[in-house]
């Protein structure tokens, strides 16, 4: 190298690498200049370097931030002159060293520091984001799991159909019954259970709709359930074909452990299975049978004992008639009232708080369906139970609606709409004999039918003083 030689000076190399207006018309000069200078060309190149590990610096994500802030100090690597514009790698101190650099280099120690105090500012709120799981969504055919503040946290692909509010029944209005979010063990992080049989997932990697799975709040795997039952009823064997429809995730019995009730049925129709588990580990705790899908669902207190009930409605198939049973969470067992000759072999009755039948109406004649069923179920004002209940006949959207106070003693019946009118159209052409008022649907009312624990009876005496009896 020709130690004589003039060399361009540290700015303009500065602006080189900036690519600035300034140099306009002297780019070319300055490339050929450092293309045949050794040591402008190695000034150039530390530069250069700087510069990258700057822009890295400010577009590195919040987990890299850490490493990104040593970037200043592997870009600069301060060298001492022996004459102006010559390079020598002579050692000094690291004071001597930090003075020096700051002297040479006052633009890139001001951006350098610069980012080294907006770093130090973000970086502690970076390093402590919330990674504890508050809610998940089902979107665009993944499983995505946010924080409280509303940031993804991680997704997982679950396939073809995978959207809530598009499913059917109770789901699409209760998303939180087919995934949702819990503390399951006490300690303070959220994990995130998930049940897949209230919808079609075409993707054959999909999870299956007979399990539950349990993910912990980085997104592994906790553990898994998976719904496999053989049983006989009434002679006729079932095939190990369930699907879990929705879940019910709490602390039911109000002791700081949670608990998960699975509702599951034998795809397509019945019989349906509620499977309680114990949230913590998926371990199996009990089970009650039904005849038919009891989708559903309110929680209250009706007894104020602290412990909420679940009350849950749908259809019981084997009498043909719509149903409503309160029961207690801590008493998940047995089987429901059903003929005797469709009772399980073997299992023991259930522990039913309440068990109703819907009357049936006059429109039966006119049913497709082989019951009426309830389809929806909601908490009004004043505290009363509603229960709409529907007569499948075409074209309407036939609607008995019955009130229940706190001891399931039903207070009110009217019809809605579209139960009135086609009631009147069937009135005017001859087919009932029945016109709809305050008598008609009185008589609804008293014919709401209770289970006593052995037999079916009218009105509400009788089964306040069985109900007091077991008690005592």
């Amino acid at each position: 190298m020709n130690n004589t030689r003039k060399h361009v000076d540290e700015r303009t190399i500065e602006l080189y690498v900036l690519k600035s207006d300034l140099l306009k018309g002297r780019r070319a000069d300055v490339a050929r200049h450092i293309a045949g200078c050794e040591g402008c060309a190695s000034l150039h190149k530390e530069i250069d370097e700087y510069y990258a590990e700057a822009r890295k610096l400010q577009d590195a994500q919040a987990e890299k931030a850490a490493h990104a802030l040593y970037a200043p100090d592997r870009a600069i690597r301060p060298l001492g002159f022996s004459s102006p514009g010559f390079i020598v790698h002579r050692p000094a101190s690291v004071p001597q060293r930090f003075v020096q650099s700051v002297r040479r280099y006052p633009v890139r120690w001001s951006v350098g520091l610069m980012a080294i105090i907006v770093a130090s500012v973000f970086l502690p709120h970076l390093l402590r984001r919330d990674r504890n799981p508050f809610y998940a969504r089902s979107k665009d055919e993944f499983l995505v799991v946010y924080n409280k503040t509303g940031d993804e946290l991680w997704r997982k692909y679950v396939g073809w159909g995978y959207d809530v509010k598009a499913g059917q029944g109770s789901v699409a209005s209760h998303p939180e019954r087919a995934l949702t979010t819990c503390d399951v063990d006490g300690d303070g992080t959220q994990e995130v259970l998930a049940v897949f049989g209230w919808t079609i997932l075409r993707d054959p990697s999909a999870p299956p709709g007979n399990t539950i799975l349990c993910l912990n709040a980085d997104g592994t795997e906790r553990w898994r359930y998976a719904v496999h039952r053989q049983v006989v009823i009434g002679g006729e064997s079932y095939t190990d074909n369930y699907r879990i429809y929705q879940m019910l995730v709490g602390d039911f019995e109000r002791n700081g452990n949670t608990q998960v009730i699975l509702a599951a049925s034998q795809d397509p129709w019945y019989p349906n299975v509620l499977i309680r588990l114990n949230a913590k580990d998926g371990s199996y705790v009990s089970e009650y049978w039904h005849p038919g899908v009891i989708p559903y669902v309110v929680q209250k207190d009706l007894n104020g004992d602290g412990i909420d009930e679940i009350i849950m409605a749908g259809q019981n198939n084997r009498f043909g008639q719509a149903c409503l049973v309160v029961l207690d969470p801590r008493k998940i067992t047995g089987y429901s009232p059903t003929p005797e000759k469709y009772v399980p072999p073997g299992m023991p009755k259930g522990q039913e708080m309440y068990y109703l039948l819907f009357p049936v109406t006059d429109m039966k004649k006119g049913w497709i369906d082989v019951s009426n069923q309830v389809t929806k179920l909601a908490i009004r004002e004043g505290g009363l139970l509603e229960a709409a209940v529907i007569e499948p006949v075409y074209d309407y959207k036939a609607e008995v609606y019955y009130y229940f106070d706190s001891t399931m003693t039903c207070v009110c019946v009217r019809g809605s709409d579209h139960f009135t009118a086609v009631h009147k159209q069937y009135e005017e052409q001859g087919r009932f004999t029945r016109v709809l008022g305050d008598e008609y649907y009185e008589d609804l009312r008293k014919n709401v039918l209770y289970w006593d624990g052995s037999r079916f009876m009218k009105g509400r005496t009788e089964v306040k003083v069985s109900r007091l009896s077991a008690a005592k």
